[in-house]
């Protein structure tokens, strides 16, 4: 059997019960994720993504955990993702993220420990009705439980006791200077970090400074440099 045709066979299968309605998977959605995940409590739903939310405190520091759960009923799937971010501003982002500061993957790329994935793997397919729905739903709640609590866990622990994360958080709770100092404009007006100024350079130096980090840390140190003062853009 071809990917088209296992696919067309999850979606398109009967199972006896309704048909969804407006706003039904909503519903779905929360009951089975307080079952499974208690402290996660609804957000929001945006653009056809539906959120779940924990926030932790790390030394006075929110951290926001988040679920995301995309529905689609045309195409009778799910594609879900789950997020650990400091900054508050990367909530709606939907670009995937393995820095070491604002990470966001996707939940099945994290339960198979690969991105090479067949079509037919890659999504959580429904057939559009309320008894199937459900059962995807309760799979796809178990499966964060499984697979990505355990990742926020972990995230969490690091942002604790990572000497970058500290000395970059201190650094830029000790800046004191106008915020057009570290930005540049590109083509269409848009602001970004200026990867040339003084203070980004700075930064990328006393990070690369700290002793005892590995080698794949090490190269994650310039992305989180730009996340860091991307943060007291934000935040300041």
């Amino acid at each position: 059997m071809n990917w088209y045709s296992k696919i067309k066979s999850k979606t398109t299968s009967k199972d006896g019960s309704p048909e969804l309605k407006r706003g039904e998977v909503k519903m779905i959605l929360i009951s089975e994720f307080e079952k499974h995940l208690p402290d996660f409590e609804f957000l929001e739903y945006r653009s056809g993504c539906y959120t779940f939310e924990n926030i932790k405190s790390l030394n006075g520091q929110k951290v926001y955990e988040h679920l995301h759960v995309i529905f689609a009923l045309k195409d009778r799937n799910f594609s879900c993702s789950i997020a650990s971010r400091v900054n508050k501003n990367y909530i709606r982002s939907n670009s995937y993220n393995t820095g070491l500061m604002n990470p966001h993957k996707n939940l099945i790329v994290l339960k198979k420990g690969t991105g090479v994935i067949p079509v037919e793997e890659a999504y959580y397919f429904h057939n559009g009705q309320v008894k199937t729905t459900t059962k995807i739903v309760n799979k796809i709640a178990k499966d964060f439980k499984r697979y990505g609590l355990p990742f926020l866990n972990k995230q969490f622990k690091q942002l604790k006791k990572s000497s970058l994360i500290k000395n970059g958080l201190d650094f830029i709770n000790g800046l004191n200077i106008e915020k057009q100092l570290i930005l540049e404009k590109n083509a269409v007006g848009q602001e970004s970090i200026d990867l040339k100024s003084r203070t980004y350079l700075t930064l990328k130096s006393q990070l690369q400074s700290i002793k005892g980090i590995d080698r794949e840390t090490r190269k994650e140190i310039p992305g989180l440099a730009y996340e860091l003062l991307d943060f007291y853009r934000d935040e300041k």
